[in-house]
């Protein structure tokens, strides 16, 4: 009768453990899963609905928006600058910050590495407001701080930079370098910091390998996993640009620098066409299925490996 009843406790107690289990995290994580597949759903019906001002028309209309944007010329210059943002804006910044991470690593003051390393790292801590605000005044053609200086030592600058249409859009991804810089140079110094790896640094030392050897032969191979996961963070953050874009130019001079973020918010909100918002929406999805979620997939593989 004991040992029934014992039994019949342990019973309860497993079945209130299971509960309650499933309300501390298997009940939030399905409702955050409903909520962002939910609205990612919603946001593809309304692609294909034919929603035109401000009130809602859900009124299935097919493709009918997905045709109307690939017939914008404004469209595939927004592609084109998208694709200018992935490669520009991802490769120097990784090689730039692993050499920069060596260079510190090889700095023989330690306490100099520290304020160089907080210097570098300090533009990360800038909203893209204050940080676009700053390139806007020095970027301006006649009164800018680079032209200016420019001038100060007698020479006169060929540079108009974002009111190049041309140019314009080099000129912004060079702000992306210069605030993700210090973000990257950390990833790739905590993969340089493993004892494994300062132990083949130093066997390469004394077999007698240059520095920029060491760097090639022995620190980059081992470091594949810091460059990949780096590499997937920058992947993402230049497919989702818009901040940058729309404080420093505003898509101009035109449409030169527009990309599909800000697309979105113009076709939706100022052109009142939410259907062909929600249109560019799903293509932005799409093209961070296709390139970063393959890619992060591989990366976090090599990770753990």
């Amino acid at each position: 009768m004991i040992a029934t009843e014992t039994q019949k406790t342990i019973k309860s107690q497993k079945i209130w453990a299971a509960i309650t289990e499933f309300l501390v995290f298997t009940l939030p994580l399905l409702v955050f899963l409903s909520i962002l597949y939910g609205t990612l759903f919603w946001n593809f019906y309304v692609s294909m609905a034919d929603w035109v001002g401000t009130a809602p028309d859900y009124t299935f209309s097919g493709l009918k928006w997905y045709h109307y944007l690939f017939n914008q010329g404004r469209f595939w210059v927004d592609v084109g600058n998208n694709l200018k943002w992935l490669i520009l804006g991802v490769i120097p910044t990784s090689i730039v910050a692993i050499f920069l991470a060596y260079l510190l690593e090889l700095a023989p003051f330690r306490g100099v590495e520290a304020y160089v390393r907080t210097l570098i790292l300090y533009p990360v801590a800038m909203s893209f407001v204050v940080t676009g605000t700053i390139w806007s005044w020095m970027y301006q053609p006649e009164k800018g701080v680079f032209n200016t200086l420019l001038g100060s030592v007698g020479i006169q600058s060929p540079f108009t930079y974002t009111n190049n249409p041309s140019t314009a859009t080099y000129w912004l991804i060079l702000i992306f370098v210069w605030q993700y810089l210090g973000f990257s140079v950390i990833i790739v110094q905590s993969s340089l910091r493993t004892s494994e790896l300062q132990e083949m640094v130093e066997a390469a030392t004394v077999d007698g390998a240059s520095k920029l050897r060491t760097l090639f032969a022995v620190i980059i191979p081992n470091i594949r996993a810091g460059i990949l996961v780096l590499v997937s963070l920058l992947l993402i953050s230049t497919l989702k640009v818009f901040d940058i874009v729309w404080i420093v130019t505003r898509t101009g001079p035109g449409i030169a620098t527009d990309v599909l973020a800000t697309n979105m918010i113009v076709t939706a909100y100022d052109q009142r066409l939410a259907s062909a918002g929600a249109a560019i929406g799903v293509i932005i999805f799409l093209l961070a299925f296709i390139i970063v979620v393959p890619y992060t997939i591989y990366a976090f593989r090599k990770w753990f490996e």
